[in-house]
């Protein structure tokens, strides 16, 4: 007999149908690796060509983040069903359930038995069933909940998007962090000496690419210009960051097993040693962590011909 699941993506619904959802549910989450951004970690940490071991692992954290994510989002819309969730969750939709969980949105689709909708009633469901009714469980829920909402901020955050779509797609980014420093000029021509100039944050570490934008989204987007964004890393912060992300997902992915009915033999739970390593990878910081100072352009000056006269330029040069 066809067995049948409702479930949605966001406010997207959908119905999933199988001769047993149960055992696909199973075999899929039995498939998963979370070891695997364990891997790509270690291989990259001692590396000896730092500055391409360095974009590796912010690379694994943009992918690893993603995942975390995409897992809590199954958890809590479709935990009967997390194969169909994922596959079904786009980048854009992924990033419209996370801040609707980050501002509590009780309209909000969810399948989870919660109480309401946040991380941390989300981490309580997560560690029910990790050593229960103890403190140690208790700074557990709440050490995780934390982090997952401190990870959220970087997630939506804007230039955080635009960098891991700029390394990601066609590997567009130039390495390395910048500077910036600030100091009032004695005179407008010339500038202030390095002595009086004040840091506001500086790393070796962080990534320069392009943003591409309309000129005047008014007029259409066929008119673009390319905007330079640096952006600072700590690298302490990077590898803190990391390592909890892994732990999250496969916390996350033993909830999902023991939601599906899979043996607990199959199911662990990891979680730093000491309470201050969930908030640890935020006393590291750069200062100033982004920056984009591009020349604005005069669009008096631009000729602003239509998407059909631009292809008939096109045309006419082959």
């Amino acid at each position: 007999m066809m067995q049948s699941s409702v479930f949605a993506v966001n406010d997207e619904p959908y119905c999933i149908w199988d001769f047993n959802l149960e055992r696909q549910a199973q075999k899929f989450l039995e498939g998963i690796d979370p070891d695997y951004f364990e891997y790509v970690f270690n291989e990259h940490v001692e590396a000896v060509d730092e500055a391409r071991a360095v974009m590796a692992i912010k690379l694994s954290l943009h992918h690893a983040t993603e995942t975390m994510f995409s897992m809590i989002g199954a958890y809590v819309q479709a935990p009967d069903c997390p194969q169909a969730w994922l596959a079904k969750c786009s980048n854009s939709t992924l990033r419209k359930v996370v801040n609707r969980i980050a501002n509590s949105d009780k309209s909000l689709i969810v399948k989870l038995l919660v109480r309401e909708v946040s991380w941390h009633e989300i981490s309580q469901f997560v560690f029910r069933h990790y050593m229960p009714r103890t403190d140690r469980q208790k700074t557990t829920i709440e050490g995780f909940a934390d982090f997952w909402a401190r990870m959220a901020a970087d997630f939506l955050n804007q230039d955080s998007v635009d960098e891991y779509n700029a390394m990601k797609h066609g590997f567009r980014t130039r390495s390395g962090g910048f500077g910036l420093s600030i100091g009032k000029q004695e005179d407008p021509n010339t500038p202030a000496p390095p002595e009086k100039m004040k840091s506001l944050g500086s790393s070796k570490y962080g990534a320069t690419f392009y943003k591409i934008t309309p000129i005047n989204s008014n007029l259409g987007n066929h008119h673009i210009q390319a905007k330079t964004i640096s952006t600072n890393w700590s690298l302490d912060r990077i590898l803190q960051q990391h390592q909890l992300v892994y732990m999250s997902i496969n916390n996350i992915l033993t909830a999902l097993k023991i939601a599906n009915k899979i043996g607990s033999k199959n199911c662990r739970f990891l979680r730093p040693e000491g309470e201050v390593d969930f908030f640890s990878p935020w006393t590291h910081s750069t200062g100033v962590a982004s920056m984009n100072i591009n020349v604005g352009i005069d669009q008096q000056q631009i000729n602003w011909i239509s998407k059909a006269e631009l292809l008939d330029r096109l045309k006419s040069i082959q």
